[in-house]
């Protein structure tokens, strides 16, 4: 499937946000290679098919359908009479090899720490799907329709603002029918079990015990699902704590290690360095105390 991924720190490039429609059913999608341009399409009312790389795909009403870039499209059957659509062509940064390089974009509850390796991922969009509510989503389109035409100075960053908005509100929904399969229902337990762990990591066996499984296949699910493991995920909802502690309360490093359950200060310091970046002295320095 040629889906179409963004760059987490990188906006849709916008080159063509238009609205058409065909009232007698006369004109069919055209045959075309674009090599650096993605395509999005919502219709409206009526149908269009497309063809991608030898995949064909039918969009009726309340739907929408991503193409991909430098991936040849086109139709063979003639567009419904009545058919009105929308749709924007926008470049993004991303190539075969940052494609690769960069993890994708975990959906799932994290700490409230943000940490930098968060904007190093990259957005899978889906590839296609049916609109949960078709008015407020064509008063986007035709709102992003009228900015395109528009003289405004700062048009093409306010377009690319808009559409990545609208792109991620698309990405919000898939992740409600995400949310329902068997493996998102597992790892959903496993977090809210590792956030309602007053202090400490969980062992495995604790892990296992809890949820009643074998631990190798939780440990699998979970990087698969999140692109961390279980250890990596645990350590970062501890130093959240951590940082908490030190920032609210007359507590030392290592009072706080020790009220975390970390075997002494300095592997502690390490465990926050390696999830923030900088040692705990470093870190408060850097922001404000109560």
């Amino acid at each position: 499937m040629n889906e179409v991924s963004l760059l987490s720190y990188s906006l849709p490039l916008i080159r063509e946000i238009g609205h058409m429609w065909d009232d007698d059913g006369t004109s069919g999608h055209p045959d075309r290679h674009m090599e650096t341009i993605n395509v999005f399409v919502y219709v409206k009312k009526g149908n269009i098919q497309v063809i991608e790389g030898g995949t064909e795909y039918k969009i009726t009403g309340g739907e929408y359908l991503f193409l991909r870039k430098n991936v040849p499209h086109w139709g063979t059957s003639l567009y419904s009479p009545g058919t009105e659509w929308y749709y924007i062509h926008f470049h993004d940064s991303l190539n075969d090899m940052s494609l690769e390089e960069s993890p994708e974009f975990s959906h799932y509850q994290q700490s409230s720490l943000i940490l930098e390796e968060t904007y190093h991922s990259h957005l899978k969009l889906p590839k296609q799907g049916n609109i949960l509510n078709p008015e407020y989503t064509e008063l986007q389109l035709k709102k992003l329709n009228e900015d395109f035409m528009s003289p405004h100075p700062l048009r093409p960053l306010y377009l690319s603002l808009m559409t990545y908005q609208f792109f991620i509100d698309l990405y919000m929904n898939r992740l409600k029918e995400m949310k329902k399969t068997k493996q998102s229902r597992i790892v959903g337990k496993m977090i809210e079990l590792f956030s309602s762990s007053a202090s400490a990591k969980l062992t495995s066996k604790e892990i296992s015990d809890e949820l009643g499984m074998n631990y190798a296949y939780l440990s699998t699910l979970f990087r698969k699902e999140t692109g961390k493991s279980i250890t990596q995920f645990q350590d970062e909802l501890l130093i959240e704590k951590a940082i908490k502690m030190l920032k609210k309360e007359s507590v030392n490093i290592s009072e706080v290690s020790h009220a975390l359950g970390f075997s002494n200060p300095f592997y502690f310091s390490r465990v926050f360095k390696k999830v923030t970046g900088v040692s705990p002295t470093t870190y408060l320095s850097q922001t404000y105390r109560s």
